[in-house]
């Protein structure tokens, strides 16, 4: 079941737009072939931001100014960019499914309005929460628990549906389970690149378990759809991401992990 964000709020607002992701990037230096970094995404995984602005840079440093339509397998990418009075420019970009075209003049009045924010040094707070005010990203149901731990199987955070508090109360030990699991398996075919995802059958649940950069992330699912998969890897994508030297110093402090529950709570009803 996918459910819209503020659905019941904006169902009858004609200015909320319906997308499967967002980003913001800013791209500087532009002089010199630029330099780019994201300032926000909600939706499209950092890689996917970061080879659409590889493929697009020099188009998009050359005209300064413009849009473009990027169809993939499954999705259809737009970008709008615009050049600002520090000759920066910002990148607004919009994923949307492959057969919904969408209203392009919404997309772009949009855009000129948060590029126009931008223009007037507004704060990245402010920019980006009417970014998302203004965009519904669907999130989905079907996920019973998400596991978040190191390959030696030290916690770094953890959600339960509230429904199921049994599992909270071997959340330890699921923790350890998984661990000496993946090891197990890696011992047998070897560590997996590609961070490929793993099905481990309890009847009528599954586990599905990626384990990418030493990170093992496992979903105990009850009932799987498309979009519950693409969040899965994109979880783990932004986890990784965001934490990346926070792995890297790991001394057992699981701290700065716990405002990551925010983002699992845009993606999944949990």
């Amino acid at each position: 079941m996918l459910i819209m964000e503020n659905y019941s709020k904006h169902k009858d607002s004609p200015l909320v737009l319906q997308m499967l992701g967002i980003g913001l990037v800013k791209i500087t230096q532009i002089d010199i072939g630029g330099n780019f970094n994201v300032i926000f995404q909600k939706g499209i995984g950092v890689p996917l931001i970061q080879n659409v602005i590889e493929l697009y840079k020099k188009e998009i440093v050359n005209k300064r100014q413009g849009n473009s339509i990027i169809p993939l397998e499954d999705f259809t990418i737009f970008i709008h960019y615009f050049e600002n009075k520090d000759h920066d420019i910002l990148v607004i970009i919009y994923m949307k499914e492959k057969e919904n075209t969408g209203n392009f003049s919404k997309l772009y009045f949009l855009s000129r309005n948060i590029n126009k924010k931008f223009q007037a040094n507004e704060s990245q707070h402010n920019l980006i929460t009417e970014f998302q005010a203004a965009v519904e990203i669907p999130k989905t149901d079907g996920l019973i628990a998400i596991f978040i731990i190191s390959s030696t199987g030290s916690p770094y955070i953890s959600k339960i549906n509230k429904s199921r508090s049994t599992i909270s109360d071997h959340e330890v030990h699921i923790s350890g389970f998984i661990s000496a699991l993946l090891s197990f398996s890696n011992a047998i075919i070897g560590e997996e690149t590609g961070a490929k995802l793993k099905e481990i059958n309890f009847g009528n649940q599954q586990f599905y378990v990626i384990s990418k950069n030493n990170v093992i992330f496992a979903f105990l699912v009850e009932n799987m759809n498309n979009l519950l998969q693409r969040y899965m890897y994109l979880l783990a994508d932004e986890f990784l991401f965001q934490y990346k030297d926070v792995i890297k110093k790991f001394n057992g402090d699981i701290t700065p992990f716990n405002e990551f529950e925010e983002k699992i709570n845009q993606y999944f009803i949990i």
